[in-house]
């Protein structure tokens, strides 16, 4: 894997992300704050059954901690954006393709919407509906990898 490479899934590969955020604070001020924690999960990434599972604490108009969660427990995350990783690689590669613009097919928005292929869960309907409140700060954050390459460890 080259240098300027990020894994995915990976804790590094979203960590970049909180970078690129804190980076670009003007951007993220234009559209609004965001405050919420949330438990980004690949659900297959190290096998069936075996997902990967990376916590972002998002803060005003940026990411204050990037952790990597054990694969048990509850992460105390306000809401879950889970999927497999055939789904998660597809919308990254479409914003890689678009230069930071998925397709409109690729956007969380839509890969949310119908639960399929994308999910997002909380056992709190208030914090659930944080997801679709930040969504566009949400999808920001994912856009930022367009800046770099991913390497899709699967692809091995």
């Amino acid at each position: 894997m080259a240098a300027a490479e990020l894994a995915f899934p990976s804790r590094d590969w979203f960590a970049r992300l909180g970078e690129l955020m804190n980076a670009d604070r003007v951007r993220h001020e234009h559209l609004g704050y965001v405050d919420c924690v949330v438990e980004f999960r690949v659900l297959d990434a190290h096998g069936p059954g075996r997902p990967e599972r990376v916590q972002v604490t998002f803060e005003e108009f940026g990411v204050t901690d990037v952790r990597a969660l054990t694969a048990g427990g509850d992460s105390g995350a306000d809401f879950v954006l889970e999927a497999d990783a055939k789904a998660w690689r597809a919308m990254i590669e479409s914003i890689a393709r678009g230069r930071g613009r998925p397709e409109l097919e690729q956007t969380l928005n839509r890969l949310s919407h119908m639960e399929t292929p994308f999910r997002v869960v909380s056992d709190d309907p208030l914090k659930r509906d944080l997801y679709f409140r930040y969504n566009q700060s949400l999808q920001e954050f994912v856009n930022a990898s367009a800046s770099f390459t991913t390497h899709f460890a699967e692809a091995d």
